[in-house]
């Protein structure tokens, strides 16, 4: 298990599938993690579910340290180890939103990424409609690398999906600028 200030993250456990197929029946969320349409998932759903987080590279439960309750999930998938490309993917329950908790959780996880599982490159993807994923992906130095347009009916409109990445020495680089910052400001004190 893994810390952060307000995190535990954790491996996968039986009992995760419930409160994951609640998150992915969760219309807020399915809008933004699939192109497919937003509709209630079955309870058979939680199999592929299960599946599919034993096959990420690095699969994460969110766990609120304070209380218990389940934030969320993220993941590191390496579909291609030979090029060291990671697929990272984050959902958050509605209630958790605008809290920091997928800031917090997405440093650390794409950070352990490229310090612990060596990949080169984190890629994601992410629809134009999720303007709050959008901006903290840049906040972390995450760059527009493609689109795919008009891929998404949603909401009576087309939406692109928007494909970034980040590199591991622009991530070095930017966390010796976040070092340099801290170890300034702990000498102008």
């Amino acid at each position: 298990m893994f810390t952060t200030d307000r995190l535990f993250l954790r491996g996968f456990e039986d009992g995760d599938a419930d409160k994951l197929i609640a998150l992915h029946n969760d219309a807020k969320v399915q809008r933004f993690i699939t192109n497919e349409p937003i509709v209630p998932r079955p309870a058979k759903y939680k199999e592929d579910l299960k599946k599919w987080a034993e096959a990420c590279t690095l699969y994460l439960t969110l766990i609120l340290r304070e209380t218990g309750e389940f934030v969320g999930q993220c993941s590191i998938t390496v579909q291609e180890p030979k090029n060291r490309d990671g697929f990272f993917g984050i959902a958050l329950h509605p209630k958790f939103w605008g809290k920091g908790y997928g800031t917090e959780a997405s440093k650390f996880v794409v950070g352990y990424a490229f310090e612990a599982l060596g990949v080169q490159r984190v890629s994601l993807g992410v629809f134009e409609g999720n303007k709050v994923a959008i901006l903290l992906y840049k906040r972390l130095g995450f760059k527009e690398e493609g689109r795919k347009r008009r891929c998404n009916w949603v909401e009576g409109h087309w939406e692109d999906m928007i494909h970034m990445g980040i590199l591991d020495d622009e991530w070095a680089a930017m966390h010796r600028d976040e070092d340099r910052l801290l170890q300034s400001s702990l000498a102008a004190m």
